[in-house]
């Protein structure tokens, strides 16, 4: 490395990065729309929503949506694949929301600011996107041999990442606990 030619990566403070965050949130909430709009049969949807059960289980708690959630951050973070895994994980559960529209009736986009509006969807998805702009930092990273300074960062993004999943694991919890009770009781 030349003298005075410092990795992007080793520039970028703290502010940088929350923006880079934002704005991959930002995409990734466009990976989800479009694909939630995309049409499918009902069929479709019955299949995608019990894979969806499979997943999540039919009693989903706190340390269930925690763990999926955080494999999927992780496989985010994989160096250069999980740029593309971000994408592939958005766009299927952009279809998991449109599999909820076929059944509810609900517009996908609506259900999408429904997830937003209740807190718990916003932290997931800046959750996502820390997680996806460190993927590509990293990615950087190694190809600038700059691995040191981001290691750091790496660590510090997981804990974050964490935290916020955790949070909104808790809130998906009390809001499906919430309907279910109050607004479809005895299900």
């Amino acid at each position: 490395m030349k003298a005075g030619k410092i990795p992007l990566n080793e520039r970028l403070g703290l502010g940088d990065r929350l923006k880079y965050s934002l704005l991959a949130t930002l995409i990734l909430f466009i990976i989800l729309g479009l694909s939630s709009l995309i049409p499918m049969s009902i069929e479709e949807a019955g299949t995608l929503l019990e894979e969806a059960k499979k997943i999540i289980g039919e009693n989903p708690t706190v340390i269930g949506i925690w763990t999926n959630n955080m494999l999927a951050a992780l496989l985010i973070y994989i160096p250069f694949l999980g740029i593309g895994l971000a994408g592939y994980i958005m766009f299927q559960t952009g279809r998991i929301f449109g599999a909820l529209a076929v059944e509810s009736g609900i517009s996908s986009i609506m259900l999408i600011l429904f997830a937003v509006v209740t807190v718990y969807g916003l932290i997931e998805f800046v959750a996502y996107g820390t997680a996806l702009t460190e993927s590509i930092l990293f990615s950087y990273s190694i190809v600038k041999r700059s691995l040191r300074h981001e290691l750091r960062w790496l660590l510090i993004s997981m804990g974050i990442v964490a935290g916020l999943l955790l949070i909104a694991a808790i809130l998906e919890v009390i809001i499906i606990n919430f309907f279910t009770q109050t607004l479809l009781p005895g299900t």
